[in-house]
């Protein structure tokens, strides 16, 4: 799985807004708190408290308690006073808008899956400082096994360490 670089990200984003902000607001909270799909689009007002959005992990990880980030605070606290699921769509959904909005933001076809998102906030937040158990908890991850795998570098990402190491 590939993440997305931080301009990828933002063009997506940017994309995403311009068409619905209730789907722009699904997308950040998939990467501000590296959310799966399916978590995602089960949240509700039961998970929204005092500016924090609290969901238990699926596939066995943890429960995360997590500060709504200054992008989506409004409009989420705007969501969780109202009835029923923030975003009422499917798994299918999800994806076929990432496409859209993706191709549309110009990110190769290659990264434009909703997990690619989760990737994103492990391998972004590591390049910004975070340390490997500190992305643990805010993965929500038991096994710091598997975030190592978020942190994984791109084939991209390699070339450039390499050129720079060797002075190219």
């Amino acid at each position: 799985m590939k993440s997305l670089t931080r301009p990828e990200l933002d063009a997506f984003l940017a994309v995403a807004r311009k068409h619905s902000e209730q789907d722009y607001l699904m997308f950040a909270s998939i990467f501000n708190h590296g959310l799966r799909v399916s978590e995602s689009i089960n949240l509700s007002s039961d998970n929204v408290a005092s500016g924090f959005l609290t969901v238990q992990r699926l596939k066995g990880s943890k429960k995360t308690t997590q500060p709504l980030q200054p992008m989506e605070r409004e409009g989420i606290e705007a969501l969780a006073t109202t009835e029923g699921k923030f975003f009422p769509v499917c798994r299918m959904t999800v994806w076929r808008r990432m496409q859209r909005y993706g191709k549309e933001a110009g990110i190769p076809t290659f990264k434009l899956h909703p997990h690619a998102l989760k990737h994103t906030t492990g391998r972004l937040g590591y390049e910004g400082g975070m340390g490997i158990p500190e992305l643990q908890t805010w993965l929500g991850h038991v096994n710091g096994k598997n975030t190592m795998v978020y942190l994984e570098a791109t084939e991209e990402q390699a070339a450039n360490a390499f050129a720079a190491a060797v002075g190219r």
